[in-house]
């Protein structure tokens, strides 16, 4: 499991906003995630004072000032590659809600089964997108976690 440490100070925008983007980057993948608040008496005081938010990762890497969830994810090796299969998982995504859109329509204009039929695929095809997109984002992490 990867460990993240996030040293804050009180009262900071920013290290607010690297809270909540270290904790949606929790639900995706399992990250041993530490708040820890600099103080007078911290031995890294001088050195991230003027630094905040400083994440390190593992004990090595450093991010520091204005996070990104982009420099994030590279820095925890979520980046990921465009291959065919998160090609083909986005595109399940959309044509999913296409056409539960079309289905949509075909309710206002009164065809009930129809737009259940649309409606019901349309959530089956978005649910297999969305089943490849994860599964190869997960395959990706575990790869950049293994070099």
């Amino acid at each position: 499991m990867t460990k993240v440490e996030l040293y804050v100070q009180p009262d900071c925008t920013l290290c607010e906003e690297a809270k909540l983007l270290i904790r949606r980057l929790k639900k995706e993948v399992p990250l041993d995630a530490t708040q820890i608040i600099l103080t007078e008496d911290h031995p890294r005081y001088k050195e991230y004072l003027v630094a905040v938010p400083v994440v390190v990762i593992n004990g090595k890497k450093e991010l520091l000032g204005n996070i990104t969830e982009q420099s994030l994810r590279e820095a925890l090796g979520m980046a990921y590659k465009l291959t065919p299969m998160l090609s083909g998982g986005k595109f399940l995504e959309a044509l999913g809600f296409i056409t539960v859109f079309v289905g949509l329509i075909y309710g206002f204009l009164g065809d009930m089964w129809t737009d259940l039929y649309f409606f019901l695929s349309g959530i089956v095809v978005f649910a297999a997108g969305r089943m490849l997109e994860k599964r190869e984002m997960k395959r990706q992490h575990l790869k950049a976690m293994a070099e």
